[in-house]
C-alpha cells in the first residue's frame, strides 16, 4: 500500500494533519489502549512507531511510514502513537496544535517495574532496565517528563489510570470517546492487526492477540525489587499523578 493509493481512497487523512498522541510508559497496558483505539473506524495507527515528532515534517513522516505498510480505512481522520521514552521527543507546538489531542496515561509503580524487568531480562539483558534499580529509574524519570510536558499543555489533555482500561473498560473508553468526540464510541473489543504481538511494536504477549479485554494480572512474584526503590516510585507516582490529574481537561481514576 502506498501513501499514493492512501490519498486517492482517503485524501482527507492524508492531507489534514489531525493526530491522538497517548504520552505513557512502558508496561501500562499501552498496547491495550492502542489496539482499542487502532479499532476505531476513524483511527488509524495502533502499535509504537518510535519516531519523535519535531515540526510538521514529522507528521509528514508518521504517515509514510504507516501508510506504506497499512492500507488507509475509508472514514479515518486521525493518526494515533504512543510515546513512551525521552529519547522519542514530542514538540510541545505539535501537541497544542488545534488538531492535535492528547492521551496521558500512568500505571502503578509495582506491576510497572517487574514487568519492565521481565521484558528487558528477555530481549535485552545487558541493558540497566533489566535491573531493579535501572526499571525504577526509567520509571521515575519518565513520569517526570509526563508531568513536566502536562504542565506546558494547559487542560488540554485526557488523564486516565492504566487500570481503568480493564477494571471500567466501557465508562473508561465512553468517556475519551466523548472526549476526543469521535462519532461513535471506541469498542470494548479490538481487532488484531499484522503487528500486534511483534515485540517492537508493543506486547508480544499471547494475551493480546486474543481480541479480549482480560483482567488477569501478571503473576511477578518472583521478581524482586527492593522495598527503597518501590518506595522511591511509589512516592514519585503519587506526585506526578497528582498533577497530571489537577491540570487535565478530563480524567478517569480508579
Amino acid at each position: 500500500m502506498s501513501i499514493l493509493q492512501s490519498l486517492i481512497s482517503n485524501p482527507a487523512l492524508v492531507l489534514k494533519h489531525r493526530n491522538i498522541f497517548l504520552l505513557s510508559h512502558m508496561r501500562a497496558n499501552t498496547s491495550l489502549l492502542g489496539h482499542l483505539m487502532g479499532s476505531h473506524p476513524q483511527i488509524e495507527g495502533y502499535y509504537e512507531m518510535h519516531i519523535a515528532y519535531f515540526s510538521w515534517r514529522s507528521l509528514w513522516r508518521q504517515k509514510y511510514l504507516y501508510l506504506s505498510n497499512h492500507r488507509a480505512k475509508p472514514n479515518s481522520c486521525y493518526m494515533f502513537d504512543k510515546v513512551l521514552h525521552d529519547s522519542h521527543h514530542v514538540g510541545l507546538g505539535l501537541l497544542t496544535r488545534e488538531n492535535s489531542r492528547t492521551l496521558m496515561m500512568l500505571r502503578a509503580p509495582e506491576q510497572s517495574i517487574k514487568s519492565l524487568m521481565v521484558l528487558y531480562r528477555q530481549r535485552k539483558p545487558e541493558l540497566p532496565e533489566a535491573t531493579a534499580e535501572g526499571a525504577t529509574r526509567y520509571y521515575i524519570d519518565r513520569l517526570a517528563t509526563l508531568a513536566d510536558t502536562a504542565s506546558g499543555l494547559g487542560r488540554r489533555y485526557f488523564y486516565l489510570d492504566a487500570e481503568c482500561l480493564v477494571t471500567a473498560t466501557a465508562p473508561t473508553l465512553a468517556a475519551m470517546s466523548s472526549w476526543l468526540a469521535l462519532d461513535s464510541p471506541i469498542p470494548t473489543q479490538y481487532s488484531t492487526f499484522s503487528n500486534t504481538g511483534r515485540g517492537n511494536g508493543g506486547d508480544d504477549s499471547n494475551r493480546l492477540k486474543s481480541g479480549q479485554v482480560s483482567g488477569a494480572a501478571s503473576d511477578y512474584s518472583d521478581v524482586a525489587v527492593p522495598a527503597e526503590l518501590l518506595q522511591a516510585a511509589d512516592a514519585a507516582y503519587r506526585l506526578q499523578r497528582h498533577k497530571l490529574v489537577a491540570g487535565s481537561d478530563r480524567c478517569m481514576l480508579m
